[in-house]
């Protein structure tokens, strides 16, 4: 086998491990977002969290009840948006602002998002 063969190979084996890891990775992100669920559905509708005007969760009011939770889904989601930017060219306050918008629109009556302008809205 000739050198450019061996190279070949071994970048296409470099490659194949990137996507693979990459996989794994978005995937077990999925399923610690999946498990959390449930304990944010909760916050939420007892009006303790809401959609932040980021794309993150945040505190609606003094009560911060499951903060590590909060913490969690909140890396996570730094973790997805900043993929995002990366495979769109762009920034990542493009993606939070575009997250935070989609969020807002979804929001379940009763649950909170926040404003632009800081202020939290019960919709």
């Amino acid at each position: 086998m000739n050198i450019h063969k061996i190279f070949k190979i071994h970048v296409l084996l470099i490659f194949c491990l990137i996507v693979s890891t990459q996989i794994v990775l978005a995937s077990e992100i999925k399923e610690r977002m999946k498990q959390r669920l449930p304990v944010i559905a909760a916050l939420k509708a007892k009006g303790i969290i809401g959609e932040d005007n980021k794309g993150y969760l945040g505190f609606v009011t003094g009560k911060r009840d499951q903060e590590a939770v909060i913490a969690a889904e909140n890396a996570d989601r730094k973790t997805v948006y900043t993929y995002f930017a990366k495979q769109q060219n762009t920034t990542i306050d493009v993606v939070e602002s575009i997250q935070a918008k989609r969020k807002a629109e979804i929001t379940a009556p009763g649950e909170f998002f926040q404003n632009p302008d800081g202020s939290w809205h019960k919709k």
